[in-house]
């Protein structure tokens, strides 16, 4: 059978690519359009998008250029003409990953979506190589600190830094009182307004009981409105992630996260590398409060010993005394 892709109409191409992708073992989904495919990868995340340069409504490069506006970090493949190569090269340069020059085989096209893949593949492991770095540098440097303040800048810099998120805040639980105090935030350049002054305060109730049913806390734009104590989120929020700083059973405190950035969303491994930061945050502060009552414990000891050293000296003095004047 000659397996060559000759001019048909495109849903007849994109039918025949979905059946020979899903024969290759890939899970395909189709769509009729550029504007269509754009309400999708909102939607829930994919691998690779391949798509028609010439469609109407929204064009393939016009698809490219929102694709990249929004960071829906997704690789894309364009089918082209022979008279619109130049313009599939351009695209290329503004993010597209290759390109498919019309008509094909379906071999050709296997062979661009493993490649692809591969690449992925190795995307991801070089981002989990750099997030093992990061999680042993972080407890590194908090392993042995005494102090909480220290700490928590550490761990909250760190998540900053990996997830590119615009605003990190963290709350820690009085253990005594049972209220979670605000004790650090940091804000980049892109935070609301520049500054912390917008940020909501977030419901530590709600949290909580999500929390307890093993829920993780991911949510986008107005979705995240439940979690804070005016259930409403800032206007511009694009992405928000909350973790338990957990030790053992007790909730010690929460770490969040706020993406400001139109189109900058983070995903479920942003959350897991948190959860990770959180649960060496939350280990060390525990020590890091222990040492704190050893500490007092002792000092009180200390000072306990020369309180009866001292009422030990008197009472041996005062004796000496009463001998003397019975003499």
């Amino acid at each position: 059978i000659d397996r060559r892709l000759t001019d048909v109409h495109g849903h007849v191409i994109r039918e025949i690519l979905a059946e020979f992708l899903a024969l290759e073992g890939f899970s395909v989904h189709t769509v009729e359009d550029g504007e269509k495919a754009l309400t999708e990868l909102r939607l829930r995340p994919y691998d690779l998008l391949i798509t028609d340069l010439k469609m109407p409504r929204l064009s393939g490069l016009q698809l490219l250029e929102r694709i990249e506006a929004e960071r829906l970090g997704v690789l894309t493949v364009l089918m082209t003409g022979f008279g619109t190569v130049e313009t599939a090269i351009e695209a290329m340069k503004k993010g597209a990953y290759d390109y498919l020059l019309k008509p094909f085989k379906v071999e050709e096209v296997i062979h661009v979506v493993e490649r692809a893949l591969y690449r992925q593949r190795l995307q991801a492991e070089n981002i989990r190589l750099r997030e093992a770095l990061t999680i042993y540098k972080v407890s590194e440097a908090i392993a042995l600190s005494h102090d909480i303040e220290h700490i928590l800048d550490v761990v909250l810099r760190a998540a900053l830094d990996e997830v590119k998120a615009d605003v990190a805040t963290l709350h820690l639980r009085d253990p005594r009182s049972g209220s979670y105090e605000e004790r650090v935030k940091i804000v980049s350049a892109n935070g609301p307004g520049g500054a912390a002054s917008g940020l909501p305060s977030p419901s530590f109730g709600v949290i909580s009981e999500q929390f307890a049913q093993g829920v993780p806390i991911l949510v986008h734009g107005g979705k995240a409105g439940r979690f804070f104590t005016e259930h409403s989120a800032p206007a511009d929020l694009s992405s928000f992630i909350a973790v338990p700083l957990q030790v053992r059973a007790n909730m010690v405190g929460v770490l969040n996260v706020f993406s400001f950035t139109p189109g900058k969303k983070f995903d479920e491994g942003h959350r897991k590398m948190l959860a990770v930061l959180a649960s060496r945050a939350a280990s060390a502060i525990d020590n890091a409060r222990l040492y704190g009552e050893l500490r007092s414990t002792n000092d009180d000891l200390v000072k306990a010993n020369v309180s009866l050293e001292e009422m030990f000296q008197q009472t041996v003095a005062g004796f000496a005394q009463a001998l003397e004047e019975s003499d």
